[in-house]
């Protein structure tokens, strides 16, 4: 089970201190899972139907070479997450995302890839699409129209949105696409592991059952009511280490393919956390730490880390020798650069708490598809008790100022 490590928070919290929150975040789990009317994923509780899923995966890998996801939220950005965690596609099938900006560039980059290529395309969204997303789904479907032709096209885009009544909804019917329910959690956010928002991960022929069944085990792992909960423990730290006068976090990690789930983490945070949280940041280690190490080690730095863990692979890989020695490092013989890379996070980890910084070390197990799932639902749990212990919403609605003024500026400009 994925584990996280307080030992090198004690510079910053008091063991007492942690325990004062137990009867508030007691309460916050309460109201996620107790409540008649709770719906904190309440569908991991039985198996999902993806027998459905199955057979759209089958005839999107018969029909195209590439799958084009459409979508800005947190779901999009944790099926990315998974894909990169999981070594991508394994069978040929390119996923590519879109609709997380406006550049031009970006979309005539994706147009010269999609250039004579079969594709076909997903939208995934609560309600809407953002503003980014809904310019790039016109545009693939007159991509899709222009080369298959109308009828051809609607068989080709495939809708992930709320049951009940909503644009993309009404899109769907409306165009005879094929949709499917995204179900509803906490304030009718969308999980990242939502089983139709991960399409594309069964598409690409990942174990998205075994995704699921990681994501279900850590639910009624992580129903424990106290401190052997992991999410307690992180959620609670963070809390009180923010009230210490803490105002960042930075999420690192020794493994490139964990670079998108850190993206993930960051906007996860940031919305449930809300204006009194850490800031969420990341880098990877060691290949940001001659940049970042006077920020992260700076004595009294307002800042706490928070290190992720990987089991390394069972199939080893050595250092090199070179009988030459130039570059004098044949001490290193004999060791795998696994082992090489653990020294180098307990290293850096001597190194925070040398320099008085709180360090969460968080073990997530090995990189494949159910402990993926189980760091999805811990990430999702924790930071929704965190925001309970702020007094707030799981799940904030509601978009922000920027939104409100760009569509004036652009009515301003229409009219």
């Amino acid at each position: 089970m994925l584990n996280v490590d307080l030992s090198n928070i004690w510079c910053s919290v008091t063991l007492p201190g942690l325990l004062e929150n137990e009867q508030a975040i007691a309460a916050a789990h309460a109201a996620l899972s107790d409540a008649e009317d709770a719906d904190f994923f309440t569908w991991l509780d039985g198996a999902p139907d993806l027998t459905r899923l199955e057979k759209t995966a089958r005839s999107i890998r018969d029909m195209a070479q590439v799958l084009v996801v459409v979508g800005d939220g947190g779901a999009v950005l944790g099926a990315q997450a998974l894909l990169a965690l999981l070594g991508g596609p394994r069978n040929g099938l390119e996923v590519r995302f879109a609709g997380s900006s406006l550049s031009t560039q970006a979309w005539q980059g994706l147009c010269e890839r999609l250039e004579g290529r079969d594709f076909c395309v997903q939208a995934v969204g609560r309600d809407r699409l953002e503003i980014q997303a809904a310019v790039a789904f016109r545009g693939l479907r007159w991509l899709l129209e222009r080369r298959y032709g109308t009828e051809k096209a609607r068989e080709r885009v495939f809708v992930a949105t709320a049951p009940e009544d909503g644009v993309l909804r009404a899109l769907s019917a409306a165009e005879s696409y094929a949709a499917f329910n995204l179900p509803p959690m906490a304030g009718g956010c969308v999980s990242a592991l939502s089983p139709a928002a991960l399409l594309c991960l069964t598409a690409a022929g990942l174990d998205l059952a075994a995704v699921l069944a990681g994501a279900a085990l850590a639910r009624t792992a992580m129903e424990v009511r106290s401190f052997e909960n992991p999410a307690w423990l992180y959620a609670s730290a963070r809390k009180i280490l923010a009230e210490k006068g803490k105002t960042a976090e930075y999420l690192l990690t020794a493994e490139p393919d964990a670079w998108a789930l850190c993206r993930w983490w960051q906007r996860l945070m940031a919305r449930r956390c809300g204006p009194l949280g850490l800031l969420p940041a990341a880098a990877e280690i060691p290949a940001e730490l001659a940049s970042l190490w006077p920020l992260l080690h700076a004595p009294g730095a307002p800042l706490l880390e928070t290190v992720l863990r990987f089991d390394p692979p069972a199939q080893k890989t050595a250092v090199e020798m070179d009988w030459k020695n130039i570059d004098g490092l044949n001490h290193l013989e004999g060791y795998t650069i696994d082992y090489v890379q653990e020294q180098a996070v307990a290293g850096f980890l001597q190194a925070g708490v040398d320099a008085g910084v709180p360090v969460i070390t968080i073990d997530c197990g090995p990189l494949e598809a159910a402990s993926a799932g189980a760091l999805l639902y811990f990430f999702e749990l924790s930071s929704a008790l965190e925001a309970g212990l702020r007094g707030r919403a799981a799940v904030p609605q509601g978009a922000g100022a920027w939104h409100s003024h760009m569509r004036a500026l652009l009515e301003r400009r229409e009219g």
